[in-house]
């Protein structure tokens, strides 16, 4: 066969097209794929089963491994003999394969959907990547999956269409008598701003305009997407209800849900991704009572000292805030805005665990009685409402995960320190002149005396582990650099010309080096 005219690629094209999709459909039945229908379609285009010889030939384990056919599949450019190798691939599963249900394997549909997008890209421009500006978009999700039937009033899929002008028409539908008989159970069409549509259409875009991997599952549901540009192209894709597709670290399922306000959207992943914690505020107070030396007045045995704290975890301001009221007028606050890395501890909590167990105090416990700590935790998530946790401040009080979130707010907020401005180790630093020595007095093995010694290195500062010369035979130790001075030679602490010099600074090999063999 050699595939020469218009017509001919253009046939070539739509059962590439044809089969392509039949292969993503999650719902076919094996029959349909294993049966006579694409030997039927392969001899019209006069493709020979030749059980793989020539594609393997050339291409070895390409012909019918889809991890060997992923590596090549961009070299092939031969449409008789890449249509051949599905032909050949086909019969394997129609004629010896245990059983043809194994077609249905991810590997195995992963093959021909590879084979057959090859096919449509050769024949023409590829169907199964976007190209153009985006005008709208249809998706339609179906989150049935393998089980029980569905109750007749239980939600099973929902329609979604956006526009470049912001209008949003949606449609969701109940089991009701079954497949091909679904009831509408609920509408929504309103308008969204017009720049909020086109973030979401240009997102999803972006991630259709290249290849990607497609999921397969057989026992979950799945969704089906029309994705028009201005000239009136319509683009389809598919795949199994458990997308997670990003976009510039934004994944696409949330970013519709919360352009559209609505979060209890299928779009690609069947809304089933664990919830998030938004926001935690926790609430410290503790009442003192305290009874001063000498009496304030005769009416008054106790002062009473009335301390309370707030930590606030912000995902949208991205922010911790503590605020201690020490007293009246007295109000100590610390914010600490982080770009990406308070989302990433709020992502780090598991939001359906996160504080849900406090052991509790026995009853026989025995309080202060001149003093009370107690507090209130307010959890803020995505998806559920928020949770509220109460209790005394102690140990048995507080819930058993608390220590590990406090260590690790503890340690962004140390982090980042009180600045520089107040550090004595910047504003008591003396800059270098020309002729100046470098001395970097340095400390070994946790010893507390330090020792001096010379360096042309202006990088090192203090903090910094170094190699130097140590003991009458010069052998190389590592030493901790804790303070750095600048002398003239007239000046110096010791003899220049008497000192020894650092050699360099350690590097990682320094503290682990590798092992002979």
């Amino acid at each position: 066969m050699e595939v020469t005219t218009v017509a001919d690629m253009r046939q070539v094209h739509d059962f590439a097209v044809k089969w392509c999709d039949k292969f993503r459909d999650q719902k076919i039945n094996y029959i349909e794929l294993v049966d006579h229908y694409m030997a039927d379609d392969c001899d019209a285009l006069g493709f020979k089963m030749d059980c793989g010889d020539a594609f393997s030939e050339r291409y070895g384990k390409a012909a019918n491994d889809y991890e060997e056919l992923n590596k090549i599949i961009d070299e092939v450019n031969d449409i008789e003999l890449l249509g051949s190798a599905v032909y050949s691939r086909w019969r394997y599963f129609n004629h010896w394969a245990y059983t043809g249900e194994e077609i249905l394997e991810f590997k195995n549909r992963s093959w021909f959907i590879l084979a057959l997008s090859r096919l449509a890209i050769l024949s023409e421009k590829n169907p199964f990547i976007f190209e153009g500006t985006p005008k709208k978009v249809r998706i339609v999700s179906n989150n049935i999956c393998y089980g029980p039937y569905p109750e007749p009033t239980d939600e099973v899929e929902q329609h979604l269409t956006i526009n470049a002008e912001g209008q949003v028409w949606f449609s969701a539908f109940t089991y009701g008598q079954g497949f091909g008989e679904y009831e509408k159970a609920r509408t929504k069409n309103y308008k969204i701003e017009k720049e909020v549509a086109t973030k979401v259409l240009n997102s999803v875009a972006a991630y259709f305009s290249q290849e990607y991997n497609e999921i397969f599952a057989t026992d979950i549901g799945d969704w089906q997407m029309e994705l028009t540009n201005t000239d009136d192209e319509i683009f389809k894709f598919r795949g199994s209800l458990c997308a997670d597709f990003e976009v510039d670290g934004t994944d696409l399922s949330d970013l519709i849900r919360d352009s559209l306000k609505m979060d209890d959207l299928y779009v690609f992943d069947g809304n089933c991704k664990p919830d998030k914690v938004n926001r935690i505020r926790v609430d410290y107070h503790r009442v003192t009572r305290i009874k001063p030396k000498q009496p304030i007045n005769n009416n008054t045995e106790y002062v009473t000292w009335d301390y309370t704290e707030q930590l606030i975890v912000d995902r949208k301001s991205e922010t911790i805030e503590h605020i201690q009221n020490i007293g009246t007028g007295c109000v100590v606050s610390r914010k600490y805005k982080v770009e990406g890395g308070i989302e990433s501890l709020l992502d780090d909590l598991e939001a359906d665990d996160l504080f849900l167990n406090v052991v509790g105090n026995p009853p026989d416990v025995v309080e202060s009685p001149n003093e009370t700590k107690d507090y209130i935790i307010t959890l803020d998530f995505k998806k559920r409402m928020p949770r509220i946790i109460k209790g005394t401040y102690d140990k048995n009080g507080l819930p058993d995960d608390w220590a590990e979130f406090a260590e690790t707010v503890f340690n962004v907020m140390r982090f980042y320190g009180f600045g520089e401005i107040l550090d004595p180790s910047v504003y008591n630093k003396v800059k270098r002149r020309k002729n100046d020595y470098i001395f970097c007095s340095v400390t070994f093995d946790e010893g507390y005396k330090s020792y001096y010694y010379l360096t042309d290195d202006d990088s090192i500062e203090v903090g910094d582990f170094v190699l130097v010369p140590a003991g009458k035979d010069n052998h190389t130790a590592i030493v901790e650099v804790v303070n750095i001075e600048y002398f003239s030679e007239e000046e110096a602490p010791l003899p220049v010309d008497k000192t020894k010099y650092i050699i360099r600074k350690c590097t990682d090999d320094d503290f682990d080096p590798p092992t002979e063999e």
